[in-house]
C-alpha cells in the first residue's frame, strides 16, 4: 500500500479538480492505495474538499501538519502551540508590519485586521483578540513574497524556539515548534500502517520543503525553483504523476 499526500493550493487544484483528475485518484485508490491532502489551510477546509472530491480521498492534514482528520472528519491527531504568550506574540506580529492575521484554535478561528486592511472579510481589531491559551495555526498575508520572507525571518529570530514559521508565496503560516508537513505525514504513516518508503509527497512551494526532502516526492513544474531541485521528480499535474506511478507499478509486476 502506498500513500500520496498532496498539497492543495497550486498543486492538487492546479488546473482544477476535473473528471480526469478524479478518475486518476479513483484508479490509485482502487489499486489499494491511500490518497489525501496536506495543506496550510485550516480544518474548516474539509467541507470544501468533500464537495470537490466526494469520497475519493482518505484524509486531510491541515495547518501544515498540525491537525489531521479522515475524509469524514474523524480526528486522527492534533498539535497545539502552548509555549507562547499569544497576546504578546500577536502584538509583535502587528508591530512588525502584519495587516491581517488568521488564528486557528480549539476548532475555531478568528480573523484579525488593522484599519488599512483591504481584504473583503469581517476582521476584528488585534486588541479584541479573545483569550487564547494555545493555537494550532496562525497565518498572515502580504503584498509580495519578499515581505512574507522578511516576516518569516523576524519570527524565526525571536520565536524560533517556540514556533515554526513557514513561508508560502506571499503568506507566512505559523505552526507549533517541530510541526511541519513531514511530521504530519509520519503520523499518518503510523496511523495507517504505511512504510515511510511507500509515501509520495507532492507540493509546489516553500512550506512543502520538509516533506519534499523527507520522502519520495514530486514538485510542480510551475512551482518554486528551489523546491524543484530538492524533489525526486517534477510533474505538470497530480494527474500525470498518479498515472506515471500506476504504470510503473503494473510494469514492475508484469501486470500489463
Amino acid at each position: 500500500m502506498r500513500l500520496i499526500a498532496t498539497d492543495y493550493d497550486g498543486t492538487l487544484n492546479h488546473g482544477g479538480i476535473n473528471e480526469e483528475k478524479l478518475d486518476a485518484i479513483r484508479r490509485w485508490r482502487a489499486a489499494g492505495n491511500l490518497f489525501g491532502v496536506i495543506s496550510g489551510r485550516g480544518p474548516d477546509f474539509l467541507p470544501t474538499l468533500q464537495e470537490q472530491l466526494g469520497d475519493n480521498f482518505d484524509f486531510l492534514v491541515s495547518c501544515n501538519g498540525g491537525i489531521a482528520t479522515d475524509s469524514r472528519g474523524n480526528h486522527l491527531f492534533c498539535h497545539q502551540c502552548t509555549n507562547v504568550d499569544v497576546k504578546a506574540f500577536v502584538a509583535d506580529l502587528f508591530g512588525w508590519g502584519a495587516h491581517t492575521l488568521y488564528v486557528n484554535y480549539e476548532d475555531q478561528c478568528v480573523l484579525l485586521g488593522t484599519k488599512d486592511c483591504r481584504e473583503p472579510y469581517d476582521y476584528i481589531p488585534p486588541e479584541q483578540l479573545p483569550p487564547i491559551a494555545a493555537f494550532t495555526k496562525m497565518a498572515t498575508f502580504f503584498a509580495t513574497p519578499e515581505e512574507a520572507e522578511t516576516m518569516a525571518a523576524k519570527i524565526r529570530a525571536t520565536y524560533g524556539d517556540k514556533v515554526n514559521p513557514l513561508q508560502n508565496w506571499w503568506c507566512v503560516d505559523i505552526a507549533p515548534y517541530g510541526v511541519d508537513k513531514a511530521t504530519g505525514i509520519r503520523e499518518l504513516c503510523a496511523h495507517y500502517g504505511v512504510a515511510e518508503g511507500d509515501v509520495i509527497a507532492v507540493g509546489d512551494n516553500l512550506n512543502d520543503v520538509a516533506m519534499i526532502e523527507a520522502f519520495y516526492s514530486y514538485a510542480m513544474e510551475h512551482g518554486n525553483e528551489g523546491l524543484k531541485q530538492k524533489a525526486t521528480h517534477v510533474t505538470a499535474s497530480v494527474t500525470d504523476l498518479i498515472l506515471k506511478e500506476l504504470e510503473e507499478y503494473y510494469e514492475t509486476r508484469h501486470l500489463f
